[in-house]
């Protein structure tokens, strides 16, 4: 049967110990979406290069939120999500609930005030390799 192929790009821009609280939260956040669904699902988190665009743009917001404040420690890192599973189970409603859902929750609170981050999800259709062998 074809899959369905869902990639998530949360880039942040955060202190290392606020990192680790995002990064909870995230998994919360995918496992409560994935509850009842047969959905493979794996995460890394990557530090982000200081010439990315995606760096250059959060620090530049944290820095017009924060005049004559230096940053510390706080830089960018990618928490990416792959969801593999059936065309049912990763729906374009679904995958914008989570999305939407994923920043809400990220927002920082208390910890740092409003936590620069974007986000970006991206659909695909696989198809079946077992199927495409077979017509060859």
């Amino acid at each position: 049967m074809p899959k369905r192929i869902s990639d998530c790009s949360l880039h942040v821009y955060v202190t290392p110990e606020t990192l680790d609280h995002i990064v909870e939260t995230v998994r919360g956040v995918v496992d409560d979406h994935l509850q009842d669904r047969e959905v493979f699902a794996w995460r890394f988190t990557l530090p982000v290069d200081p010439d990315d665009p995606a760096h250059i743009l959060l620090e530049t917001q944290w820095r017009v939120d924060h005049p004559g404040q230096e940053p510390g420690a706080r830089r960018t890192y990618e928490i990416a999500l792959s969801l593999v599973g059936a065309p049912r189970d990763l729906t374009a409603p679904g995958l914008a609930a989570l999305e939407r859902r994923l920043m809400m929750e990220t927002a920082g609170g208390a910890t740092d005030l409003e936590i620069p981050r974007t986000i970006r999800v991206r659909r695909r259709d696989s198809f079946d390799f077992e199927t495409e062998r077979e017509s060859l």
